[in-house]
């Protein structure tokens, strides 16, 4: 997968673009054109279903010049499909998404995002596959604007043999100090409740967010990291143990009642075993089945792309556990029927003659 970057500025240098490259002339102008205000929303709830992130950057910026005409490169790799839009005060402008050229050293995603799970500066490698932007023009007369960028972007999975993914984003700040000024920058990311979230920049915890206001540009670029806590698989087998022994008291319900049955016709609780031994049969099979139903259960807790190790090791061990643990179902199911046959039918025995 890959990642999210942003930030908008004009295009490179042509000497840092290769010969065919889509990113169009370099535009001058943001001399004199200053950033007052920017405000970034990064929301990854939508990553527990499996969906990319969203990023919204809005720009309050202030053209102490004469109109001027800009050609802006919004760097944003990881752009997934879907809808992306640019406005400039409320109206629609044309984007032209495309591959990312050669960007200048800054400009380049963070070579590591923060370990979620650690209290400490733990890092984690942060490797993007994919490279985006998009480019767009806009007029800007003198005076106030707000500029809003909104795209889908998809975010990067770090496994480490956890059962959930380690889901990571870099977004660039660096090319907003390409224009004229920069004030405020205000960030706020959305994460779903519940997970672990870690980010590069002091952020605070807010009710399921990160936020922070920084003045000025305080860093290159901003690297996210958040993951689901594990599912409770503890949880999931004492589910299924609890589903087991309830169908064996069934069964033993069943075998009681048998009983009853034979005491009436005078007959001994060994004529129960037959039917004794198919339930204790059709019970292991039936908890056999659904004991390897566990690991999917957690499959299906964990979300998108679940630990693959993980998972296989959970299958291993049902494997090995089935084998210790059958032979000691069949043992004790004949053994619990069986007792439960015989007292049965000593609550009702009639002896044969009936005395």
């Amino acid at each position: 997968m890959g990642t999210a970057r942003g930030n908008m500025a004009a295009p490179p240098e042509p000497r840092t673009v290769k010969h065919g490259s889509q990113l169009g002339e370099p535009a001058g102008g943001l001399r004199d054109v200053f950033i007052e205000r920017e405000t970034l929303h990064i929301d990854v709830r939508p990553l527990a279903r499996g969906k990319p992130a969203t990023i919204e950057a809005v720009y309050l910026v202030r053209n102490d010049g004469p109109a001027r005409t800009l050609d802006l490169l919004f760097v944003a790799n990881g752009l997934a499909a879907g809808t992306s839009a640019v406005a400039v005060d409320g109206k629609s402008v044309p984007s032209q998404p495309g591959a990312a050229g050669p960007l200048p050293a800054s400009w380049q995603p963070p070579a590591s995002t923060p370990d979620p799970a650690s209290d400490s500066a733990a890092t984690l490698p942060y490797e993007p596959r994919s490279r985006g932007a998009l480019a767009f023009r806009v007029t800007l007369p003198a005076g106030r604007h707000e500029i809003r960028v909104r795209y889908p972007a998809e975010a990067s999975a770090y496994s480490r043999n956890d059962l959930t993914p380690i889901w990571q984003l870099g977004y660039v700040l660096a090319p907003a100090r390409d224009w004229a000024g920069f004030g405020t920058l205000d960030v706020r990311v959305d994460y779903p409740r519940g997970w672990t979230a870690k980010s590069s920049l002091p952020l605070r915890r807010d009710d399921g967010a990160l936020t922070g206001t920084f003045r000025g540009v305080p860093a290159d670029a901003l690297a996210l990291a958040v993951q689901k806590p594990e599912p409770a698989t503890g949880f999931w087998y004492g589910v299924w143990m609890a589903l087991v022994l309830a169908a064996l008291g069934i069964c033993a319900w069943a075998s009681w009642r048998l009983g009853q049955a034979l005491g009436r016709r005078g007959k001994s609780s060994a004529w129960a075993l037959p039917a004794t031994l198919g339930m204790v049969l059709l019970w292991t099979i039936a908890a056999c089945i659904s004991y390897f139903g566990v690991p999917a259960v957690v499959e299906w807790r964990a979300g998108p792309l679940p630990g693959e190790y993980a998972l296989r090791a959970m299958r291993y061990g049902s494997w090995f556990f089935l084998a210790l643990l059958i032979p000691l179902m069949l043992l004790l199911g004949i053994v619990i029927l069986q007792l439960a046959a015989f007292f049965g039918r000593r609550r009702t025995f009639v002896p044969p003659n009936g005395s």
